[in-house]
């Protein structure tokens, strides 16, 4: 009687890599080619292909998205996986694919939170300080603008286009006095007051003052006279008459 011996799949499946390492080509003359050299030429020829250089990058940027909106806390719906078999896959690598990919999906699908859209937080309104402090940066802002504006425009207004070919011999002369300013007298120019008071033009023009301050003028006048005209009878009297 023989003994039946039991082999796990994964035992056999070694077995036969093993058998189909070490087994000889049929035929010498064409020998097949090894798996690891067959995937390098297929990757050379897809760098090669600008279609499969577009679908890479498609599929790149589907997967950003999707890490984005996991960042942001997004919960995206499950993706309900497309079976198609791959060019170099075998049927029970297909298989175990989509079985693999079906589990995922039902685990997805169970242990999914529940969504309760209208219990989100409504996106806050910009309070009024806010607003006010805005506005406020604003007018500042533009105020800034009109300041530079206008000190351009004066630098502009002051600035001197000296033509070419012209000379200056002498410094200018300030012929206008300024509103604020005191007037200097240059040296070798300065007037006498003597020839300031004798000259024709030089008429005092006589202050405005006020009436309350001519009458006080006027009853000073008044008293300064009694009190002169009081002394010289007191000057006149004879001396036996005191």
């Amino acid at each position: 009687m023989l003994d039946l011996v039991r082999f796990s799949p994964g035992a056999l499946l070694l077995s036969k890599e093993k058998k189909k390492v070490n087994c000889k080509p049929k035929n010498q003359d064409e020998q097949e080619i090894p798996f690891r050299l067959r995937e390098i030429m297929r990757s050379r020829q897809e760098m090669k292909n600008p279609v499969s250089n577009k679908k890479r990058k498609k599929e790149a940027q589907v997967a950003f998205r999707k890490t984005e909106e996991e960042a942001r806390g997004v919960d995206a719906d499950i993706a309900v996986p497309k079976f198609r078999q791959r060019k170099w896959e075998s049927d029970k690598a297909y298989i175990q694919r989509m079985e693999q990919e079906a589990q995922h999906v039902l685990f997805l699908s169970k242990n999914q939170a529940d969504r309760q859209p209208e219990a989100q937080a409504a996106p806050k309104k910009k309070s009024e300080g806010k607003k006010a402090f805005q506005r406020r940066r604003l007018d500042k802002a533009r105020q800034r603008k009109e300041e530079k504006a206008a000190d351009r425009l004066e630098q502009e207004l002051l600035q001197d286009t000296v033509k070419f070919g012209e000379v200056a011999l002498q410094p200018p002369e300030l012929t206008a006095k300024p509103k604020t300013g005191v007037s200097r007298s240059q040296p070798g120019k300065k007037s006498l007051m003597l020839g300031v008071l004798l000259s024709p033009g030089s008429v005092s023009q006589p202050l405005a003052t006020s009436l309350a301050r001519q009458r006080i003028v006027a009853e000073e006048r008044a008293r300064v006279v009694q009190a002169y005209r009081a002394l010289k009878k007191l000057q006149q009297r004879p001396l036996g008459a005191q």
